[in-house]
C-alpha cells in the first residue's frame, strides 16, 4: 500500500468503520422508505388525478437533481477538505436539509409542491452523501477499504428495515418525523464522535503519468459499475411482473399470493447479503485484491439472471434472483470503496465520486426504455439474456483495471 492510500499499519478503530457505515445507512434510510413509500401515498393522499404520471415526474425530477447536486456538493466539499472538521459540515447541513424536505413534503398539496419538495430532498441528500462518500477516500486506509466497502454493503438491508418502523407509526406526520428521527440517529454518532478530522499518513502527489492511468481505471469502473445498476433497476422494476410467469408445483399463483412470497425472498436475499458483503470485504483486504473478487460477483450474477431466463419454474427461479440479487450488491459495496483507492487526484474526490454517483442515477433515465425494446422481442427471456450480457461486460470491464 502507499502513504497516498494509507500504509499497510495504518489503521482506523473498528468503532470509526462502524459508525462510518451506520452514518452511510442513514443515507439509505433517508431515501428508500421515502420513495418507496411515504411519496407514492402522499401524492395519493393529495388527490391527483394521475398519480402514476405524478410520480413518474416526481422521480424524474429527483433523478436530475441528484445527478448535478452530488456532484457539486462533492466538488464543494472538496475546497474544504483538508480544514479540521474535513467535509463533516457540509455532512451537518446536508442532513439538516433533508429533514427540512420531510417537512415541505408534509406541508405541500400541489403536484408542484411536492416536485419542489423531492427538489429539496434531492438536494439535502446528496449535500449529505457526497462528502460523506468523499470523507471514506479521505480517511480510511486501503488496507480496511474492503471491509469498510462490506460494512457499507450490510448496511443497505437497514432501508428496507426502516420501511417496517416507518409505516407502523400511527399517521402520515409521524411517519415523517419517524423517518427523520431514524436518519438522525445513525448519522450523528459518526459527527459526533469522530467530529474532527482523522489524521492521515502524508500524501504523495500521484505523477501524471499516474494520474493518466488512473483516470482511464476509473472510466472502466464507471462503465462496469453503470452496467450493474442498469441491470437491477430494470429487474427490480419488473420483478413480480417475472415471477407472475413463474410456475409453482406445475401452476401460476395469483398476484397477491406471488407478491408474498417475492417479499420473502427479497428479505432473505438481503439477508444473505449482510454477512458475505463483510466477509468478502474483509477478504479481499487479506488478499490485497479486489478485482477477482468484483469480477467474480458480475459473472455469478449474471449466471442468476441466465437462471431465471431458462428455468421459469420457482424453485430454480428463486436460486437465479438469490444469486443475481447477493451478488450485484456485492459488487456494488465492494466496488464503491474499491472506485476510492484508484481516484486520479486526492484534490478532486468529491467531485470524481460524485460522477461515479451518475451510474446511481442514469438507470431510472435509461432503463425503461432497454426494457421495453427487449420484453417486445418475446417477453422476459430476451431481457433476462440481455441483463446478462451486462454482467458479463461489466466483469470484462473491471478486467481492464490495473490492479495496485
Amino acid at each position: 500500500m502507499t502513504a497516498a492510500g494509507g500504509s499497510a499499519e495504518f489503521r482506523r478503530p473498528p468503532a470509526w468503520l462502524v459508525l462510518y457505515a451506520l452514518a452511510w445507512g442513514g443515507g439509505v434510510v433517508a431515501y428508500t422508505p421515502l420513495l418507496t413509500l411515504l411519496l407514492p401515498l402522499r401524492i395519493a393522499a393529495i388527490g391527483l388525478e394521475d398519480k402514476v404520471g405524478a410520480l413518474s415526474l416526481a422521480v424524474l425530477a429527483g433523478a436530475v437533481t441528484a445527478s448535478v447536486t452530488n456532484i457539486a456538493a462533492g466538488a464543494l466539499s472538496d475546497r474544504f477538505a483538508r480544514g479540521p472538521g474535513g467535509r463533516r459540515p457540509w455532512i451537518l447541513a446536508g442532513l439538516v436539509a433533508t429533514g427540512a424536505s420531510y417537512g415541505l413534503l408534509g406541508a405541500v398539496d400541489t403536484l408542484l409542491g411536492i416536485l419542489l419538495a423531492v427538489a429539496l430532498f434531492q438536494t439535502g441528500l446528496n449535500l449529505m452523501l457526497a462528502p460523506l462518500a468523499a470523507l471514506a477516500a479521505d480517511e480510511a486506509p486501503d488496507a480496511q477499504k474492503g471491509l469498510l466497502g462490506g460494512l457499507m454493503g450490510a448496511a443497505y438491508p437497514l432501508g428496507a428495515l426502516s420501511g417496517v418502523v416507518v409505516m407502523a407509526a400511527p399517521s402520515p406526520d409521524a411517519r415523517l418525523a419517524v423517518t427523520v428521527a431514524l436518519v438522525a440517529v445513525l448519522v450523528a454518532p459518526f459527527l459526533v464522535v469522530f467530529r474532527a478530522r482523522a489524521a492521515t499518513p502524508p500524501l504523495t502527489a500521484p505523477t501524471p503519468a499516474v494520474r493518466a492511468r488512473r483516470a482511464r481505471d476509473m472510466a472502466a469502473i464507471w462503465g462496469a459499475r453503470l452496467l450493474v445498476q442498469v441491470a437491477g433497476a430494470i429487474l427490480f422494476a419488473y420483478l413480480l411482473y417475472y415471477f407472475e410467469t413463474v410456475e409453482v408445483g406445475g401452476a401460476r399463483l395469483a398476484s397477491e399470493r406471488m407478491a408474498v412470497r417475492v417479499a420473502w425472498l427479497c428479505g432473505v436475499a438481503a439477508a444473505v447479503t449482510v454477512p458475505l458483503s463483510v466477509l468478502l470485504g474483509r477478504l479481499s483486504d487479506v488478499v490485497r485484491a479486489r478485482k477477482p473478487f468484483l469480477q467474480g460477483a458480475a459473472v455469478t450474477s449474471a449466471a442468476g439472471l441466465g437462471l431465471m431466463a431458462f428455468f421459469p419454474d420457482w424453485a430454480v427461479a428463486a436460486w437465479g434472483y438469490g444469486l443475481f440479487a447477493t451478488s450485484s450488491a456485492i459488487f456494488l459495496a465492494l466496488q464503491s470503496t474499491y472506485a476510492m483507492q484508484l481516484l486520479p487526484s486526492p484534490d478532486h474526490r468529491g467531485r470524481d465520486l460524485g460522477v461515479l454517483n451518475l451510474t446511481n442515477t442514469l438507470p431510472s433515465i435509461l432503463g425503461p426504455g432497454l426494457a421495453y425494446a427487449a420484453l417486445q422481442l418475446g417477453g422476459f427471456r430476451p431481457l433476462l439474456l440481455l441483463l446478462a450480457g451486462l454482467g458479463v461486460m461489466a466483469a470484462f470491464l473491471m478486467g481492464l483495471v490495473r490492479e495496485r
